[in-house]
């Protein structure tokens, strides 16, 4: 089990870039500040403010609207992340604190993270019903977004080209090794 304050610590890491065009909203400080220093766009290039902006079902969202669902993509994919790192591990106990283990290894959560919201993001660009210029491109470039998610595999099924879905496993495996790390049990006898 964990509470809600490492739930808090971990949505808390990664920010939101400011939008460059002075035309989309301005956000907040809280969607502006990560303690980590990273933000979402360095996990993938379309994860913009402009983008989702472009992106999201309500025409001319206000600011505060916008601010909200930043922040939403957030809290979404850090509770999406917590069950695949924490409680889907072999070693979790439901009646154990993992409270102070996840805030202490906060960094560990980055990676997850961040390639959750950027395919929370791309598949907002492939299911957008908005009918504008970003939506057409997306409708244009469905595939390559599909490409950019799942990666590439040639005839024979091999991953030529990884994904966000493999970064995202990778991460997912890399967090789940470090905070339950796997025993070496030895069961051959004694050679000697």
């Amino acid at each position: 089990m964990y509470f809600a304050t490492a739930i808090e610590a971990l949505v808390d890491r990664i920010s939101w870039n400011k939008a460059l065009d002075p035309d989309y909203p301005e956000l907040d400080e809280t969607n502006l500040t990560g303690e980590s220093g990273r933000n979402f766009q360095s996990f993938h290039q379309l994860v913009t403010v402009e983008n989702i902006y472009d992106a999201v079902p309500e025409v001319e969202m206000e600011a505060g609207a916008f601010n909200a669902y930043l922040s939403e993509v957030r809290i979404q994919a850090v509770l999406a992340i917590l069950p695949e790192i924490m409680d889907k591990n072999l070693k979790y106990e439901n009646a154990t604190d993992y409270t102070d283990t996840i805030i202490q290894n906060a960094a560990l959560f980055d990676d997850a993270i961040g390639y959750k919201a950027a395919m929370m993001v791309l598949e907002l660009f492939m299911s957008t019903k908005r009918s504008n210029l970003a939506e057409r491109n997306a409708k244009l470039a469905v595939s390559n977004l599909k490409l950019e998610i799942e990666g590439f595999r040639n005839d024979n099924g091999v991953l030529v080209a990884k994904g966000i879905t493999q970064k995202l496993e990778k991460a997912i495996r890399t967090a789940t090794n470090k905070i339950f790390p796997k025993e070496i049990i030895v069961t051959s006898e004694v050679i000697w």
